[in-house]
């Protein structure tokens, strides 16, 4: 019988993290018994600004102009994800959180409350100029070359260093090459995860 895995997720914008977390997940459901929960951080934004709420448009105004949302909101949709939904036996695929230094410990923090403390990293390494192309491509309403560009400069200076604050807590960080096909780096994440 398979253990349930932990998996956080990082990598620049268009480094391809949407499509590995799906095809992880898939990959999960077909070989293991236990459900999956998902908490993907992008969408519970985007959740959280259609309810127009006060939060919501406040949320809106950070998205808009391609900053970092505040370490509190994400923290808080993360556990708030986790005391909802998690029962003990599920896999956890995490993707777009602990992106700030009390994001992180707040995830480090929770996982070992909830006895994950041996999840796994998963870092997606692609250059800007893969970034930017890959971005203007896929044509999102939010994917101005300013606000890629204001997203990726925030991802090296305040999201590259938690992989190491992470690393200092003893996690394991996989980084692995984001600029092949599909298919490849599926297969990366796969042999990192040992599945």
């Amino acid at each position: 019988m398979m253990n349930p895995v932990t998996v956080l997720f990082f990598g620049p914008q268009g480094a391809g993290k949407g499509t590995q977390v799906k095809l992880l997940i898939e990959a999960l459901k077909k070989r293991s018994e236990h459900d999956v929960i998902h908490i993907d951080m992008g969408q519970l934004l985007r959740n959280m600004v259609a309810t127009g709420s006060y939060s919501g448009k406040l949320t809106a105004e950070v998205i808009e102009v391609g900053k970092r949302m505040p370490d509190f909101m994400p923290t808080y949709l993360t556990i708030d994800a986790l005391v909802k939904n998690f029962t003990g036996g599920e896999h956890i695929i995490a993707d777009g959180l602990a992106r700030g230094p009390d994001q992180t410990r707040g995830w480090d923090d929770a996982m070992q409350f909830y006895k994950r403390a041996d999840y796994s990293i998963i870092s997606l390494e692609l250059s800007e100029a893969g970034s930017i192309e890959r971005l203007v491509k896929r044509g999102r309403n939010d994917d101005t070359e300013a606000a890629i560009k204001q997203r990726l400069g925030w991802h090296k200076a305040e999201v590259e260093p938690q992989l190491e604050l992470m690393a200092s807590r003893g996690r394991t960080v996989h980084r692995i090459n984001g600029d092949q096909s599909i298919e490849a780096v599926h297969a990366d994440v796969m042999k990192a995860l040992g599945l």
